[in-house]
């Protein structure tokens, strides 16, 4: 059985929106209960459950989401909901005040959400790396100052598939080794002792940094997790650039934003080109595979217009 030390619970913490900055600037993460209004969050499930049973990963007359055991080759199954959920989710008043408080200024919604189910994955092998999956989300997406948003869709424990953070690594810089092949954090980079769960419950919702270390832990049981993440930047950080591509000549690309505003951005030899799935990364020399004409895609540029991520955008 997965044993975990519990997250620190900033529940009481709510309201009180220096104490709040003060925990999350040094832990880089909250753990809160009880948040998002738990009617929508059983409108959501349903909506999960109607992705999961039309790729037939679960019977949708039985209650429980038991896996069929059927493969799938779909990265995502239940982002074919589209915006349907996570627009809803942002719109909640007590997670924007809590953003607002943690931020000192206005949340601004990224479309970039994640509608993720975890698949069974079988018992806990000896000596298995439960945090196997960790890595950092500002590694990906360079520049983007964004915080995230983890929810449960379904109650989940922690030795069934939960979710593990490592409270204090977003103080420590990138922690992705670039000389290996997939560049990922190191198992000895993060100590085990250094990571934290809960036995999350629909309603709770973990907000962390872009730089604080986090992983889905191992889901052991016969059921598919069902969770959501969603992100906000504050109000005063750079904004990327979002929109429909207009046109690509050689390294720049011409984006429309939703605004009906051109807005032309030059990508580097530097630039991280990637799609959804945020490896393998896409050379310069066919960038067109994303940003072809039409395409949403999100574009993090500096003041001179020089691209750090480019990546495709299906929201």
């Amino acid at each position: 059985m997965l044993d975990l030390t519990p997250l620190t619970d900033s529940t009481p913490l709510i309201g009180d929106a220096m104490d709040l900055r003060q925990r999350f600037e040094e832990d880089g993460v909250l753990y809160l209960r009880g948040v998002i209004d738990p009617e929508l969050m059983a409108w959501a499930q349903e909506k999960y459950r109607e992705a999961l049973a039309n790729e037939g990963l679960i019977d949708p007359a039985v209650e429980a989401p038991k896996w069929t055991g059927k493969t799938t080759e779909t990265w995502r199954p239940c982002d074919a909901i589209g915006t349907t959920v996570w627009h809803e989710v942002v719109k909640q008043p007590g997670l924007n005040a809590i953003l607002r408080d943690v931020f000192d200024s206005d949340p601004v919604w990224t479309p970039i959400a994640a509608h993720r189910s975890g698949l069974p994955t079988g018992p806990l092998k000896e000596d298995q790396d439960v945090f196997a999956g960790r890595h950092q989300d500002g590694f990906y997406n360079e520049g983007m100052l964004f915080t995230i948003c983890w929810m449960p869709v379904r109650d989940v424990a922690m030795d069934r598939g939960s979710f593990a953070v490592a409270p204090g690594t977003h103080k420590r810089g990138s922690l992705h080794d670039t000389s290996v092949k997939g560049m990922a954090i190191p198992r000895d980079a993060i100590p085990d002792s250094a990571w934290r769960s809960a036995n999350f419950r629909v309603g709770d919702v973990l907000i962390f940094n872009y730089l604080t270390a986090h992983t889905g832990l191992p889901n052991p049981s016969d059921e598919i997790r069902m969770s959501l993440d969603v992100r906000a930047i504050p109000s005063w950080a750079p904004q990327p650039v979002i929109g429909a591509v207009e046109g690509v000549d050689g390294s720049d690309v011409t984006i429309r934003t939703k605004e009906d505003e051109l807005v032309t951005v030059h990508l580097t030899k530097d630039t991280l080109i990637r799609d959804m799935n945020p490896w393998p990364r896409i050379p310069l020399s066919e960038v067109e595979k994303i940003a072809y004409p039409g395409a949403h895609v999100m574009a993090m540029a500096r003041t001179d217009r020089t691209v750090t991520v480019l990546r495709r955008n299906f929201y």
